[in-house]
């Protein structure tokens, strides 16, 4: 169960040293530094290093340097030992790391013998392109900033703190091994199955993908995420992945079994619409059912920008924008998802400034 962390009293920015210049470590190091931080960041791979560092996120640490507080953002493989290499190297830092399993790091930064200096923490965003080059400052913005302290005092708890607050994030505190089992449900299995959908589109013509819908491009928007990292993360909290994914397999199987198949696919997306509506909605808040207003956009320049700029003069907020492009068709469908009360108001003037609406 997660726990909102309570404020601490304001404190000096730590002088923080990043190790590991991909995409979160960078990440970090920009927002930081835009925030007035004194921030360094390397890599063991020098052109990562060089080119964090002119993006903005982070200076070069000098030999004799003496961080504050040390952010390990390296493969999840390697985390617990630059951890435990960075507690020894830095015998007055605190440590954390951003690695999305947390149970393994802690016990390795505890064999240390200063797993007191450790706070683990896990940012709960990211991009399907890794790398320095796909860095934003803003990445973790109202997005959940997970830290397990297990063991660590006080002091290293509101150092490690400061970073999520800095970056505007949505702080909570949780044991590690329960940070484990949670986010093998909500971030590593959808990841197996937006891949395992993608892979069965192996046996289809390009033909066949052709005819695919926004439905599937939305399953499948992580499948682009990097295999390498994922395979360290299933290794790693192997027994939390495995026991969800025994879960999602028991109830698809129970769908392929059953006597009358739709009854049993009725149940199962029934329950599937009770919890989705449990994941939270625009900025942390709770999920808003919003009315989609579907428009035919031609597919040419400056046509989606005039949509936008009608609907501003409206003055209606668009709360999400998706948009879907028509194989081999000239025209777009630009899904505008407003608050229910707006979308016949939205609907009947932008039909008047001579908009195709879409039939929902």
């Amino acid at each position: 169960m997660t726990t909102p962390v309570q404020d601490s009293a304001a404190v000096e920015p730590p002088v923080t040293h990043i190790i590991g210049a991909g995409l979160i470590g960078a990440s970090i190091g920009i927002g930081l530094v835009a925030e007035g931080w004194t921030v360094t960041i390397d890599d063991n791979d020098a052109d990562a290093a060089r080119l964090a560092r002119s993006i903005g996120a982070g200076g070069n640490l000098e030999p004799e340097s003496t961080p504050d507080l040390v952010v390990v953002a390296v493969p999840p493989s390697a985390a617990s030992a630059v951890v435990g290499d960075a507690l020894l190297r830095w015998p007055d830092a605190v440590v954390t790391d951003v690695a999305s399993v947390k149970a393994p790091i802690a016990d390795a930064a505890h064999a240390t013998g200063h797993g007191e200096r450790y706070v683990g923490s896990h940012p709960m965003a990211g991009r399907e392109i890794s790398g320095g080059l796909g860095a934003q400052g803003d990445l973790f913005k109202a997005r959940p900033w997970v830290l397990c302290p297990n063991g660590g005092t006080p002091h290293a708890i509101a150092l490690v703190r400061q970073i999520p607050e800095a970056l505007q994030c949505d702080v909570v505190t949780m044991d590690a091994q329960a940070h484990d089992a949670a986010v093998a449900r909500v971030s590593h299995a959808p990841q197996v199955a937006a891949s395992a959908v993608a892979a069965a589109l192996g046996t289809l013509s390009p033909a066949d993908v052709a005819l695919a819908g926004q439905g599937l491009r939305d399953v499948t928007r992580i499948a682009a995420s990097e295999a390498g990292m994922w395979a360290d993360i299933a290794r790693m909290n192997h027994h939390a992945l495995v026991s969800t994914l025994d879960h999602i397999i028991g109830d698809l199987e129970d769908v392929k079994e059953a006597d009358d198949i739709g009854e049993a696919l009725t149940d199962l997306i029934e329950r599937g619409r009770i919890e989705v509506a449990r994941i939270p909605g625009k900025h942390g808040g709770a999920r808003r059912d919003y009315t989609a207003v579907t428009v035919i956009v031609p597919d040419e320049p400056g046509q989606l920008l005039r949509l936008l700029g009608d609907v501003t003069d409206v003055g209606v907020n668009i709360e999400d924008i998706a948009i879907e492009h028509s194989p081999r068709q000239p025209v777009g469908l630009t899904t505008l998802y407003v608050i229910s009360a707006r979308a016949k108001e939205l609907t009947e003037i932008l039909s008047d400034k001579n908009w195709e609406i879409a039939a929902s």
